[in-house]
């Protein structure tokens, strides 16, 4: 098993080794254009890759896909180059893996829970009442997807090859009543996500509605809905904030995710030298810079501006519609999560109900790749201990907010 330093030593190594093996090279020789071992020179758009991702131009979301890509094309020196469809342009918000299955689409940028018998292993941030620190979630998630075995199997099986995956920070649920306990959550139909999440509302006796985010507006516009509950980007993002006066965060924290996969079958066509750029990006963006344009927002490479969580806290205080953003107490938080995940008339933990999610799916030893997963979020929790890493963007928001 490699460390990501150990990894970016392999890759150096390689690297050199590639530029050595070139120059020693035949002169005019070509490189290799697709497949196989070998570097060299490419053409400019030697391979286009188009994305589809369920990532909406202002969502939070979005600034760690821009990212990637642009770091891609750059280290390429263009080789790589990307069609950036729009939002659910190409598949279906809640159908996002079709686009991968039916080869329209080389890169996938979705929410696991859309379709979670398809993307189980990237679903474990949804595990409520666990970490917060975003950071440490994305750089856990790196390397069990790198290195163990049980959930390469899974993801193999289904076309994946995992870039990344990202948290959506702390879950806050919009009323127009104020909600101060679990007990103020009784008989409410709520918008919610989560493979967890929603069977904890379920536990305080929530009527959950499982609607995407394009979806949310329009689902209390038609009276299907009453309260909502998910990340900070619906009430800007998703205009939430236009009709729900009251947001509360109820303590359960990280809810959902974002994932990046290539097609697999199309990622291993890469020569060894590109592949080496793509883990070199790759390992940036899941060791802090995701992070850091999650909360700063970012300018791409084509001078579009992608709001980051700090823009967006200023943008709720602007909201006219928006009267409260608060937090439940520690004790108030203690008896949400007693009540635990109800499905199917029976009450689950939370990591019981994650393992059974998942062999349901068919993820070999799920409860080997939940423990793998706890040890390295205990891992990345003490590397990444800076305030400005580690405390999520909501809880930061609701300072400011009432500060």
């Amino acid at each position: 098993m490699f460390s990501r330093n150990q990894r970016r030593l392999a890759t150096a190594v390689a690297a050199a080794a590639t530029a050595v093996a070139v120059l020693a090279g035949c002169s005019g020789s070509p490189a290799p254009s697709s497949g196989g071992e070998g570097g060299g020179d490419y053409a400019e758009g030697e391979w286009e890759v188009t994305i589809t991702s369920v990532a909406a131009d202002q969502s939070v979301l979005r600034p760690a896909q821009e990212w990637y890509m642009d770091q891609v094309e750059e280290r390429t020196d263009g080789a790589i180059t990307f069609n950036r469809t729009t939002a659910n342009e190409i598949c279906a918000q809640a159908d996002q893996y079709a686009c991968i299955e039916d080869g329209s689409a080389q890169l996938l940028v979705t929410v696991p829970n859309y379709q979670p018998s398809i993307f189980v292993p990237n679903s474990l941030p949804e595990i409520t009442f666990g970490p917060t620190n975003s950071a440490a979630i994305t750089a856990a998630m790196a390397e069990l997807t790198e290195t163990n075995e049980d959930v390469k199997a899974f993801l193999d099986a289904k076309n994946l090859y995992s870039v990344s995956t990202w948290s959506v920070g702390n879950i806050l649920v919009g009323s127009n009543t104020p909600l101060e306990g679990p007990a103020d959550l009784e008989g409410l139909t709520m918008r919610t996500a989560g493979t967890i999440a929603a069977p904890n509302f379920a536990a305080a006796g929530v009527v959950p509605t499982q609607v995407t985010a394009d979806e949310a507006y329009n689902s209390f516009s038609t009276g299907l809905v009453s309260a909502a509950a998910g990340a900070m980007d619906f009430v800007v993002a998703w205009k939430l904030g236009e009709v729900l006066k009251h947001w509360v965060d109820t303590g359960q924290g990280v809810y959902s995710e974002f994932a990046m996969y290539w097609a697999k079958d199309y990622y291993d066509e890469f020569p060894d030298d590109i592949k080496a750029t793509l883990e070199e990006v790759a390992d940036e963006l899941n060791s802090g810079a995701e992070i850091e344009v999650w909360k700063n927002g970012y300018d791409s490479a084509d001078g579009t501006h992608f709001v980051g969580t700090d823009e967006q806290c200023e943008m709720i205080s602007s909201i006219p519609n928006v009267e409260t953003l608060t937090a439940w107490d520690e004790e108030t938080v203690a008896e949400f999560k007693e009540l635990g995940a109800l499905v199917d008339g029976e009450t689950y933990t939370n990591e019981e109900l994650w393992v059974r999610n998942a062999t349901a799916a068919g993820l070999t030893n799920a409860e080997g790749v939940l423990e793998d997963y706890w040890s390295l979020i205990e891992k990345y929790e003490a590397e990444y201990d800076d305030p400005a890493l580690s405390i999520d963007p909501v809880t930061s928001c609701i300072e400011s907010f009432n500060g």
